[in-house]
């Protein structure tokens, strides 16, 4: 049995046990023992996956699977949330591991709340899931966004559907000031990354009088914050066609619209016309996609990631801020403060850096669980050498 599962982590790898005969199904319940016959923990099993067995449970009194077992799972993470986010209606209110319910990850819009799971245990477990939110939350709608290519690692379909009651194409929500008109049925995720939230509220007092650049705008989330902290103007950013119309829509939303500039573009080539035209801004915001999703990825996105910033590095004037993101777990801090070293340098630029930030507080991160920590988020102050 595996050292990490003995030490709080929630995974057991295929390869760290002895599977039992016949199989149990994919998602059954099973208990789990140590090499010397002693209780270790209820867990989902999959004899398809990598990850073999999801630990519940280490309390063998405590057996999940029971619509009461949900409730007090999630009474104590909307609880958690409600102590450092008291005002909010929408935030992540389940985030995996982190909650105790590996596999599921739980988006609140005010009253409709959009799931993701992503384990043959909580697919099977759906009905009891939903069934405990209606008696925790009271729901209006519960979304299903099972969409995400990791479903597949567990053998599982991809769809997306509307699991109960009236679900609109938009929710309106607000975070921290700003109204945010949110794609729950066909957005990218469950339509918004709240992870975000703290990050932008952090660069925000920095931003005043500012020329904003917000690169991979989606929303337009992190322009909106800066604008409605005094930023003079936003140019936001995004390939996506969508993502910009609800960009646009949450500026008037806002009253922003007359101080925003939409821009559909991939990002790489508008930046090289930027420097063509000389065109530089007080802030740039950097908030690309993964751009690893596995360790096979990790180079070419190291390389990725060092040419975004070299170019949004140019479009700093001197003494502006770059805010820099990654959401790419296989990508470290140390690996992320790195590559945006080098690229400064390659611009002979320099970076102060100001903050060192990750995930906002609605996904708490599992110490026992280096993969509960994904997301860096740098601000600093760019110079000339």
């Amino acid at each position: 049995m595996g050292k990490r599962a003995k030490s709080g982590h929630p995974w057991i790898f295929s390869n760290e046990i002895g599977h039992p005969s016949p199989k149990p199904e994919s998602g059954e319940l099973v208990s789990v023992l140590d090499e010397g016959g002693s209780f270790l923990g209820y867990a989902s099993y999959n004899p398809h996956s990598l990850i073999a067995l999801r630990l519940l449970s280490r309390d063998v009194n405590a057996v999940p699977g029971s619509v009461e077992w949900f409730a007090q799972k999630f009474r104590a993470a909307a609880a958690l949330r409600q102590r450092f986010y008291p005002s909010r209606r929408s935030y992540r209110l389940a985030y995996a591991d982190s909650d105790g319910l590996p596999g599921l990850a739980i988006d609140r819009y005010e009253d409709v709340l959009a799931l993701q799971i992503q384990t043959a245990g909580m697919e099977r477990w759906l009905d009891l899931i939903a069934e405990a939110l209606k008696r925790v939350i009271n729901p209006a709608a519960i979304v299903l966004r099972n969409d995400s290519d990791i479903r597949k690692l567990e053998g599982l379909s991809l769809y997306s559907k509307v699991l109960y009651g009236n679900a609109p194409e938009t929710v309106e929500i607000e975070e921290n000031g700003v109204k945010l008109a949110v794609d729950i049925l066909s957005g990218q995720k469950t339509g918004h990354f709240f992870d975000q939230a703290d990050n932008r509220a952090a660069l925000a007092p920095f931003v005043k009088e500012a020329e904003v650049l917000d690169l991979f705008c989606h929303t337009g989330a992190w322009a909106l914050k800066m604008l409605s902290a005094g930023a003079r103007h936003a140019a936001v950013l995004d390939s996506s066609e969508s993502a910009l119309a609800l960009a646009r829509r949450n500026a008037e939303l806002n009253g922003f619209a007359q101080r925003m500039e939409f821009i559909q573009s991939d990002a790489f080539t508008w930046l090289s016309s930027a420097r063509r035209e000389r065109r530089v801004f007080d802030a740039v915001v950097v908030d690309p996609p993964a751009f690893a999703k596995s360790a096979k990825q990790i180079k070419n996105a190291l390389r990725g990631y060092e040419d975004v910033n070299r170019q949004a590095i140019r479009a700093v004037k001197d003494g502006g801020l770059l805010c820099s993101c990654s959401c790419s777990y296989y990508i470290t801090e140390d690996e992320f403060l790195a590559l945006l070293q080098r690229a400064a340098a390659r611009e002979r630029k320099r970076i102060a850096v100001l903050q060192v930030r990750g995930q906002a507080m609605d996904h708490p991160i599992l110490l026992a669980m280096p993969e509960s920590r994904y997301l860096k988020c740098v601000i600093g102050v760019v110079e000339s050498l």
